[in-house]
């Protein structure tokens, strides 16, 4: 495919996800739809789709609408590229149309637009993190960075870093974890690596590894996973020595959680449903805006509404109040969000302590070069 011919399948994209298609399956549906399409290709077009949907409201307020097209017009502007380059550059090419409206300068959009964001999450944004809101919305706009989490349970980070460098990757470890690092470039091969095909490490953003390292879990504590997702944290528990046990209300999320398990040699029971039992450290990565990972997963960034907040509000209440029941006296509860927003962070610490000592509270923002990530622990 040309790059104008990419461009015109991007305009397709984007039209579908505009009709109400979450991203990724819509970027599926057209790779599976159109089998010419080589691994370059449908790389750069799920490049391009991204870096648009990241960038939604400026490129549509540049481009001239907020249809596939719009958005194509807008990212050329905002990219430096030639519109003549891409429409009518070819047989494949968007087509040239005399109808397209002027382009509109960046210089010329409003601050919530140029910050990509809901005016409501902008002026949300602005009013929890004041003169950083302007910084953490321009890092939102862009690729997030790939950080690997080395499982010590079976390698050093010394050595996770000599496997990725003969591997050809450029690798550099956290100065602040150091067995946390960071993949330059765009890896896109690295799912490939003996060194996440053998266990050696994992997938996991900087925010949630410097989170989980300030728990201080003894060896051999006993931990509940009380949303255990995709098991990132309950993987990176036991790696430290502890016994943990994996509970989500939807179960189907924890599938691939013991197949992950084998591969890092770590021992997790999954729990569909959990006893009486109680732990030592209880904690609760719960539902939220996911404002701090809007660059990875473009979805809600477009379609989380103000109003959805106040319920999101009280579901992070409720899953802390039923997680308490299994902390057993003196044990330490962790509250977990991948949100920025104040009201689901420190404004819940209050309410969620209820009788408890808040012992220490973290918001990292993408400024850390990691995604938005907030930890309080309370015993």
């Amino acid at each position: 495919m040309t790059p104008a011919a990419r461009y015109a399948a991007a305009i397709d994209v984007l039209d579908a996800i505009l009709a109400g298609s979450a991203a990724e399956p819509a970027v599926l549906r057209w790779a599976r739809g159109h089998r010419f399409a080589g691994s370059k290709d449908r790389a750069a077009l799920r490049d391009i789709v991204f870096s648009i949907e990241r960038r939604r409201a400026s490129c549509a307020a540049m481009g001239g609408s907020l249809t596939g097209r719009g958005l194509v017009r807008g990212y050329l502007a905002q990219e430096g590229i030639v519109e003549g380059s891409v429409f009518g550059a070819g047989t494949y090419a968007p087509d040239v149309s005399p109808s397209d409206p002027p382009l509109t300068a960046w210089e010329a959009l409003t601050d919530a637009t140029r910050a990509d964001l809901q005016p409501w999450m902008w002026a949300r944004l602005l009013l929890d993190h004041g003169t950083d809101a302007a910084p953490i919305a321009h890092a939102l706009r862009e690729r997030a960075p790939v950080w690997l989490r080395v499982n010590t349970a079976k390698a050093t980070a010394e050595e996770v870093l000599e496997m990725l460098a003969q591997e050809g990757f450029d690798p550099e470890p956290d100065a602040r974890l150091p067995t946390a690092l960071t993949v330059r470039g765009a890896p896109r091969k690295l799912f490939q690596s003996r060194v996440l095909t053998d266990g050696f490490a994992e997938f996991q953003d900087l925010g949630p590894q410097r989170a989980l390292a300030l728990l201080g879990v003894p060896d051999g504590a006993t931990v509940l996973d009380f949303c255990a997702g995709g098991g990132g944290k309950s993987l990176a528990l036991a790696a430290r020595g502890a016994r943990v046990t994996a509970h989500d209300a939807d179960p189907r999320r924890m599938a691939d959680l013991p197949g992950r398990a084998a591969r890092a040699g770590a021992a997790i029971r999954v729990a569909p449903t959990l006893g009486t039992e109680r732990f030592d450290c209880v904690v609760c990565d719960v539902p939220c805006s996911g404002s701090g990972a809007f660059r990875r997963a473009t979805d809600g960034k477009w379609r989380l509404r103000e109003e959805d907040m106040a319920q999101l509000l009280d579901t992070q209440r409720r899953i802390v109040a039923e997680a308490r029941a299994y902390l057993r006296p003196g044990g330490q509860l962790v509250y977990m969000t991948c949100s920025l927003f104040r009201a689901e962070n420190e404004g819940q610490i209050p309410i969620l302590a209820d009788g408890m000592t808040c012992r220490f509270q973290e918001h990292f923002t993408p400024l850390d070069r990691c995604d938005g990530f907030f930890v309080a622990s309370f015993s």
